[in-house]
């Protein structure tokens, strides 16, 4: 139980010592935000040289803005398990001159938030990372997205990753309905698929409700499909604060025939220090099968920070 307040107990402190100490959190976030500038025109940097290797013909700046940084820290802890640490990373470097649909992608393995659980996350190593090439189109209601690229593994993973949505808005009592296919072919994994649908509805300017469903199936394993279910709900408690209450089901046939694994009641709290400072707080209360289904709890702390254009001010 220590080691679970512990995190708490040290970003409440930093809270107290903010108040206490204003001006020297300022002249820190100040000389942050400073370095993260330099960070973003650095990637930006990066972004013209990589154009310019295309197409060496002249375009306006602005057009690089766009791309964008993400680097995540978390602590995370179990019941009764030791504090465990990961980080998250993703980089996305705009390449205008390839008919602006053309993204250069660094990042750590996709997180799927609908199934990857508070105290299932592994702390990442060079086995979590891919690089790619990302073409994205949008016509009216559909949007395509395809990426290839490597898995930074001991032995280099090449996948090719093609994603299909559509949206319908309105459809009924002012509710959208998102219908998506995704197809993952690499030399490891073989073929991935997971198919998926999502409702949306917004209550009020403060809450919207939301269901997920998602199918997923992987045709290296004969015994590995899996059925998520999630319902979730945001608020916006103001400009600076948001939270989010989720129920989930996970279904699969690992070990056994197609029948509930884990049953999971989620309460996600992002606070926004600033646009591109924010720290998460994620107790998580679940019922698994390997547990006999008796009530266990999770929690996970993050401190994320952006690097892009529009939280500059």
């Amino acid at each position: 139980m220590k080691r679970v307040l512990l995190p708490l107990l040290l970003a409440n402190s930093v809270n107290l010592f903010a108040q206490d100490n204003n001006s020297y959190l300022e002249n820190f976030l100040t000389s942050t935000n400073d370095q993260r500038k330099d960070i973003h025109n650095y990637l930006i940097a990066i972004s013209t040289n990589l154009d310019n290797y295309v197409d060496n013909s002249k375009i306006d700046m602005n057009q690089y803005s766009s791309t964008y940084g993400l680097i995540q820290f978390s602590a995370f802890q179990d019941q009764h398990g030791s504090v465990k640490f990961d980080q998250k990373v993703k980089l996305k470097l705009k390449l205008p001159k390839l008919k602006d649909r053309f993204r250069l992608v660094f990042e750590s393995d996709e997180i799927d938030e609908n199934k990857d659980f508070v105290e299932d996350h592994k702390t990442n190593n060079n086995d979590d990372f891919n690089l790619g090439l990302s073409y994205e189109a949008l016509k009216k209601d559909y949007k395509f997205k395809a990426k290839v690229g490597l898995k930074l593994r001991s032995k280099l993973d090449p996948f090719l990753k093609l994603s299909l949505n559509r949206t319908w808005e309105d459809i009924y009592y002012d509710v959208d309905y998102t219908l998506g296919q995704t197809l993952k072919q690499s030399v490891i994994k073989k073929l991935e698929s997971t198919s998926y649908m999502r409702f949306d509805k917004s209550l009020n300017d403060y809450y919207s409700l939301h269901n997920y469903s998602e199918y997923y199936w992987q045709s290296e394993e004969s015994r590995n499909s899996q059925i998520i279910n999630s319902t979730y709900l945001n608020q916006q408690i103001n400009s600076k604060n948001y939270l989010t209450y989720t129920v989930s089901t996970n279904i699969d046939n690992q070990d056994t025939n197609l029948r509930i694994k884990r049953n999971t009641l989620q309460i996600h709290y992002r606070h926004f220090i600033k646009k591109w400072l924010y720290v998460d707080t994620i107790p998580e209360n679940y019922y698994s099968y390997d547990n006999n289904f008796k009530p266990r709890y999770a929690i996970r702390f993050n401190l994320g920070i952006y690097f892009n254009k529009s939280s500059y001010n």
